[in-house]
């Protein structure tokens, strides 16, 4: 080969040698810690890992339990889970008053029972004007 240009102008043939830059000062050697120090390191990783899992684990058992019992008591009917008012007439009973809140298959003893301790009555004495709480059934 020549050292005879080519069509584009350029040089064909062994190309000049690159000129060897000068040496760079190696960086410094990485510090190594001793295995002891290595190890405590270590272990320290993994507990932390560990209490991290710990309050994830924590966090999902808390969130399914609550998101478990709003689905639970869920229901497309809020009526009848809402508590009611009742003003109470001339002449009425709690006898009277429960069997009239409750119409069904309901115990009159338990729903009077339930009347007083809602609005914590010592004694079925009835005023007209006071309003009565009429608890919530359980289904």
């Amino acid at each position: 080969m020549t050292n005879a240009p080519s069509r584009c102008g350029h040089a064909i043939g062994p190309s000049p040698v690159a000129p060897v830059p000068a040496r760079v000062p190696a960086a410094p050697a990485r510090r190594r810690y001793p295995p002891e120090r290595r190890r405590r390191a270590a272990a320290r990783r993994r507990r932390l890992r560990g209490f991290v899992r710990l309050a994830v684990l924590v966090t999902v058992v808390l969130v399914t339990i609550w998101a478990g019992a709003r689905i639970a008591n869920a229901t497309s009917n809020g009526a009848a889970f809402s508590e009611h008012r009742y003003v109470v007439r001339a002449g009425d009973t709690l006898w009277g008053v429960a069997t009239r809140a409750y119409p069904g298959q309901h115990d009159p003893r338990r729903l009077v029972f339930a009347i007083e301790q809602r609005n914590h009555l010592s004694a079925a004495d009835l005023h007209p004007g006071q309003v009565l709480i009429l608890p919530v059934l359980a289904q």
